[in-house]
Formats: structure tokens, sequence, C-alpha cells
């Protein structure tokens, strides 16, 4: 098998959908008693530098965490961190999973493999399976994700031009460049195709041009790559006496995602699971992000909204344009990447408003409708504050999305930053170690700029505000910092000091709102 990850670092981010948080709000939405993610032990298959499990350590001191990754290259730089952390509650090791022995390494409460299942032979995929039912406790979670057909079928058409591009080629590197130029060739090539699957194909391109070189490595040129069926997976999952609960991408689970003609065309298939199969016919699906559990532990399969409402809520969203809290006409909010998402009612766009102005912190039901509710009287919407079904059907649907994120515990910390502004030492620690992305207190990645990661690196505590902006305009003047934008040029005097002062207080606000200043 080729094997890049000695030579080439594998990028691990923090991929919210795996932390225990999450998953504990998943399960008891299907009547499962999750741990509570302040207290639970967490196993990671596959678990590279630590990118995913270090950031879960550090804001859950009281939870226990194990990471098994089979290059010691890449363990050995986890390690470096956690040690520089002082972490205690967390372990990396070398392993190769077949190897792995369920007594000597516990039971785990939650259970992440990502990135792995398909990536692996089938003897590993079977010890995967056998390690979750044999290590998972009663009313434990696994997370495993993995490329499914039909729409892997798609992808799998790069992967065989690539795999022919780099069939003489040696090295991580060589191969990576080589592949690149494919896919530039390919692209120049597929200019003005008007065929789905062209269109399809470039966006996949124009994806990977911009992925990091690890992506398109392990993805594309790997030795090994498996798709399945959804039904195939399950089937495998249940001679391990593992049963499925859901994904982590909820509304994959509702025919309301579908057009009304595919709706009725499965609209007599009873059996949930197979309904399932056959949405992923419809909408060629290529990947899915499983969660399951014991085959023995109950599950309920009707979602049960009074348990949705016990959560505490956090959005990281903003809105585009100005508010609109007095009819129905669509507002349009903007995710972190910048995609778009329309609300329509009133109650909806006030509840989401109020968790951009207090997130990081996380209020519960009660509290968020009072707020929106009052927002929507004062906006003149008087007809429409008293709807609290429709907040708690919207604010349900935006979950399912994954707009919305509901936690089975609250965060207090509120979006504010003192008069000597410090950053976590994680943040500050990822940022030295050239991340180009931090991890926030929701586990999710912040991707920074050069001048975002020097500011965060400088927040140690030791200057005010004024004092940090003016060592960043000596740095910039010197020539060793850009400003956002390239505006160097156009920007001196008064204007350069305006200029950095106004991007220094808005950091410091997105800081403060991902939990990275303390």
């Amino acid at each position: 098998m080729v094997d890049f990850y000695d030579e080439l670092t594998y990028e691990t981010n923090p991929f919210p959908e795996t932390h225990p948080g999450n998953l504990a709000a998943l399960g008891r939405l299907f009547g499962i008693q999750t741990a509570s993610p302040q207290q639970c032990r967490v196993l990671e298959l596959g678990s590279a530098t630590g990118g995913n499990l270090i950031p879960m350590a550090w804001h859950l001191p009281q939870s226990a965490f194990v990471g098994v990754e089979l290059s010691a290259a890449q363990v050995e730089i986890g390690q470096r961190i956690v040690s520089t952390l002082v972490l205690p509650n967390i372990r990396l090791e070398v392993g190769d999973i077949l190897e792995l022995d369920p007594a000597r390494i516990g039971q785990f409460d939650y259970i992440i493999a990502h990135g792995v299942y398909s990536w692996v032979p089938p003897v590993v995929r079977e010890k995967i399976l056998r390690l979750v039912r044999d290590c998972l406790t009663p009313h434990g979670l696994a997370y495993i994700s993995y490329n499914v057909l039909p729409g892997w079928r798609m992808r799998g058409s790069l992967r065989d031009l690539l795999l022919h591009a780099t069939r003489e080629v040696t090295g991580a590197a060589a191969k990576y460049n080589t592949a690149i130029a494919a896919l530039e060739r390919l692209q120049q090539a597929l200019q003005g195709a008007v065929a789905d699957s062209q269109q399809y194909v470039q966006k996949e391109i124009t994806y990977l041009l911009a992925a990091h070189p690890s992506y398109l490595l392990h993805e594309y040129l790997a030795g090994e790559n498996n798709a399945f069926l959804f039904s195939e997976f399950l089937a495998d999952a249940g001679r391990h006496e593992l049963q499925y609960v859901c994904e982590t991408d909820l509304h994959t689970l509702f025919d309301t995602t579908l057009s009304q003609p595919a709706q009725t065309a499965l609209a007599d298939i009873e059996d949930p699971l197979q309904h399932e199969q056959w949405m992923d016919f419809v909408q060629m699906r290529a990947f899915r992000k499983s969660v399951l559990c014991r085959a023995d532990l109950p599950l309920e399969r009707a979602i049960d909204i009074d348990v949705f409402t016990a959560y505490f809520y956090s959005a990281n969203l903003r809105l585009k344009g100005k508010e609109n809290l007095n009819n129905t006409k669509p507002s349009t909010f903007l995710t972190s990447d910048n995609a778009e998402l329309s609300v329509t009612h009133p109650l909806s766009k006030a509840a989401l408003l109020y968790l951009q102005d207090v997130h990081p912190y996380t209020p519960d039901f009660d509290e968020l409708y009072v707020n929106a509710a009052t927002k929507v009287r004062e906006a003149g919407g008087k007809a429409f504050a008293a709807a609290r079904s429709e907040l708690v059907s919207e604010l349900f649907s935006l979950y399912s999305y994954r707009a919305v994120y509901a936690q089975v515990i609250p965060c207090l910390q509120h979006p504010e930053w003192p008069e000597h502004p410090q950053a976590t030492a994680l943040a500050r620690l990822q940022v030295a170690q050239g991340w180009e992305s931090v991890a926030s207190i929701r586990h999710q990645a912040l991707s920074l700029d050069n001048f975002s990661s020097r500011l965060l690196q400088e927040l140690d505590g030791s200057r005010t505000v004024p004092e940090l902006v003016s060592y960043l305009i000596a740095e910039v003047i010197a020539g060793n910092l850009p400003i956002p934008g390239g505006k160097q040029a156009q920007t001196s005097g008064k204007g350069l000091e305006k200029e950095i002062s106004n991007n220094v207080k808005h950091l410091l606000n997105v800081f403060a709102q991902q939990g990275l200043i303390h």
C-alpha cells in the first residue's frame, strides 16, 4: 500500500461533528442516555497529529482521550503539543488497529474513526467494527465516516485519472505536483463543457486545487480507497452486533430534502433504513458520517422534540443586510464559510441575531425564546411573537442542517475581551506550530491569514490594545507584516494607524466570539 503519512504531515483540523458534545446531543434525540461530554472517555482511531482530539482534551479537562495512529512521525508531533500544553487527560499512541487489544485500551463512551474506514483493507474494516462493539460502553456511540455509492463513482473517475497520471512517479511531493498538473490539464480540457458529469468534475477539480496536499494524496492516491452502499455498511455493522442511529448531518434522514416527485416515488417504502438507501440513489450521495451504537440498546426512532428544547444553543452566523423582524420575508444569514442561509419566520431571525450577539455563550430554549419574542415585538412584529411552536420547528430544521448547534451542557463564556487581551495557550501554540487554522471553543476550524496569525500569537496578556496596535504598526512599516487586503501601498500615517486599529479590534471581537480569548 502507498503510504504518504511519514513524508507529508496529514492536515488534522477539528471536526465539529465528531465532538462528544455533538454526539451526545444526537444520541439523546433517539432516546440514548449518552455520557456527559464533561465526564466521558473518547477513543479516536487514526488520530494523526491530534488536531481533532487535542482541542477536545483542552476544553474538556475532566474527560479522558486516547488517540491511536499508525504513523510514528505524526504521533511524535502530537505528543510534543500535548507535552507543551501539559494535558494529563490525553494519550496519543503509535499503534496498528489490527493489533489493538480491547482488554488493554478499555471502554469508551465515544469512538471516532474519521477518514479511516474507506481507506483501509477489509481485514482492518472488520477490526474497526469489532473494536467498536467490544470497546463501546452500553450507552456509547461510534462515529464512522466513509465513501458511499453511488455518488462516489463520479469522484472515483478523478482517482482513476490521478492514479494513471502518477503511475511512474515516486515520493509524496513528486506525486502531488504531477497530480496537480494533471488536474490543471483536465480543467483546461473541460472549459465550456455542459454535461452534468463534466460540471461535477470541474467543481471537484476547483476544490482539489485549493485543498491541503495531504487531502489529495490521502483521498485520491492512497493504495486503498473503497466505497460501499449504505445497506452494505449496515450489514457489516449488524454482523458485529452494532446498529445505525443516524447521520451527523441529520437533515439527510428526512425526505423533505428531496423534490416532490422523489418524495412521492419513495413514499411507500416503510423501512426507514431502506428509505435512506433509496435517498442515496436519488441524490447520488458520495459520503456518509454515520453514528452507531450497540445492537442491544433500545432506540426511539421518532425524534423527541421535547428533548431538543432542553438543549443549549449556539450559531456562528452573521446577518447579511438589514434586520427584518416584522414580516416573513426571507433574511439571509452567512455561515463561517460564507454560505447563504435563508430564514423566514421573525422569531427565527431574532433568535439567530441573539445567538450571533452572545456567541459562544449558549442560552437554553426559554432564554432564546424570550429574547427573540421581545426583539420581534419591539420591531413591530407583535403578531409573530407568540409563535413558540414555529420557532421550535425552524430551530430544529436549522439544527438538522448544522446551521445551529445544540449542546447538552451550557457554555457560559461571553464574547468579551479585557484591557490586556490574552489568547488561550492552545490557540497560540497552534499558530506557533504554523497551523493555518485554530480550533474554536465550538470545535470549529477558524482560518487565519498572516495578520490574524501574528496578532493571535502576540496576545500573551502583556499589552493593552493601543500597545498592540502600535507594535503592529511598527511591524508593518518595517515590512515584517502585511495588512489584510494588501493595502500597504495605499495606506500611511493616520490612515495606516486607523486601518490597523480597525483590524485589531475586529479580530479581537472575532477571537472573543470563537472563545480564543480568556
